[in-house]
């Protein structure tokens, strides 16, 4: 199966996607071979990713090159290791053509997945393809920058201690729950984490892993994995929310995701919740909204309702939200009402987040965000609004939605990457 490549902007108006270059495009200025031969080369090894497998006369016809021009930077190619023989063709009733198929083995791209609670890794192919995964949950004193580095670097050995064949790490990507600067690799804070204000995670784990790195919102890296390959795909304009232990949205505009003017484009987990006292927005706090229908939030109204009813056990007590849904679908009332409350709330925020941008998809993920019974009940409070009714789903990566994000961002990145 091959990923898709997904754009990303800051802003809608200035921000795109560069596009590959053509030799009948004009680029202002002469080209020098050298750099002629790198364009070449890129724009051949990003066809043999989309249309693998296929001859020299596919890529000369579908790039517009000439045939001398594609069959030297191939012969590149195949001794760089990036393209390799894909057996005969098809004959029209000729000689069958030689097949090329791009090397999707060459090396590995990883992706990681900060949460409040655990890191989830993936290990993939450079056709996107998952090769291994991991998981460990994080302790409180493994929560700090330093800690989670050593997580990350104890997931990319086990994984690779896995496969057979052992390539080298390319790129890795990685999620953190909180704002961040992509551009300077910056996690500017994220509540749930100890210690991350102003980190330079970016070139931390550069330093300490010796691999190629990207940071991102965590949420952001969802939306992308959803556009990639879950119920988003096909789809333009579209929100992605996460609820598990902190809550936030992904915005995807015309195809792009959306991050706003300084980055905190979809921290929605700071929205005001109607019945609560104002408060001030601070980037090193956990907002309201967070904290009424996140996890931990629900699990606290989930005790509050017990102790009201003198109902103190243990087992109850320590159930957490995901199976605090489960027992509303089993008919529990105490539970019922904790659904409808979370809900009910979640709704409104959605009806503030529809009229702001009106998605023609909303989709809730996250360990919490991805519940049938969240998503239905969530649902049936948005069918009573008259208009800003966008289609509601619950994700179909489920927590892994943040892995695939960040594979197809390490892969965009890999592309230069490979040749040079």
């Amino acid at each position: 199966m091959k990923r898709r490549l997904v754009p990303t902007r800051r802003r809608p108006s200035t921000r795109t996607t560069a596009p590959l270059r053509t030799k009948t495009e004009v680029t202002g200025e002469p080209a020098r071979p050298a750099q002629l031969r790198k364009t070449n080369q890129r724009l051949l090894l990003h066809l043999m990713r989309k249309h693998s497998p296929c001859s020299r006369a596919d890529l000369a016809r579908i790039s517009g090159l000439a045939v001398p021009t594609v069959t030297l930077a191939v012969s590149d190619l195949i001794e760089r290791g990036l393209v390799e023989d894909g057996g005969e063709g098809v004959s029209s009733g000729g000689r069958p053509p030689a097949m090329l198929r791009f090397n999707a083995s060459h090396g590995y791209v990883a992706a990681a997945d900060i949460g409040g609670t655990y890191v989830r890794m993936m290990l993939a192919d450079l056709n996107g393809n998952p090769v291994a995964e991991w998981e460990d949950k994080l302790a409180e004193k493994g929560k700090t920058p330093r800690g989670v580095i050593a997580h990350i670097r104890q997931g990319l050995d086990a994984m690779m201690a896995s496969l057979p064949e052992k390539r080298r790490i390319l790129h890795i990507t990685a999620g953190a729950p909180g704002m961040t600067d992509i551009d300077r690799g910056v996690v500017l804070a994220a509540p749930n984490l100890s210690g991350w204000n102003d980190v330079p995670f970016k070139t931390l784990l550069e330093r300490d892993l010796n691999i190629s790195a990207g940071v991102d919102n965590d949420v952001n890296l969802a939306s992308v994995g959803e556009f990639a390959e879950g119920v988003a795909r096909g789809v333009d304009d579209f929100i992605f929310i996460a609820i598990g232990t902190g809550v936030g949205a992904g915005i995807f505009l015309r195809g792009a995701l959306h991050r706003g003017a300084n980055w905190s484009a979809g921290e929605i987990g700071y929205l005001p919740v109607v019945g609560m006292d104002r408060q001030r927005v601070r980037m090193r706090d956990t907002g309201q909204l967070e904290r009424v229908i996140g996890g931990e939030g629900v699990e606290l109204q989930w005790k509050k309702l017990l102790r009201q009813a003198g109902i103190n056990d243990r087992a109850r007590m320590q159930m957490r939200a995901t199976q605090i849904f489960d027992l509303a679908l089993e008919g529990d009332t105490t539970a019922e009402q904790i659904l409808e409350n979370t809900s009910r709330v979640l709704a409104d925020a959605l009806s503030s987040i529809s009229l702001l941008f009106n998605p023609e998809l909303i989709v809730l993920g996250g360990g919490v965000g991805a519940h049938p019974a969240l998503c239905s009940a969530t649902e049936r409070c948005l069918r009573e609004n008259d208009f800003a009714l966008p289609r509601l789903r619950s994700s179909s990566l489920g927590t892994k939605a943040q892995l695939f994000g960040a594979i197809a961002q390490s892969l965009a990145a890999t592309e230069t990457q490979l040749l040079f």
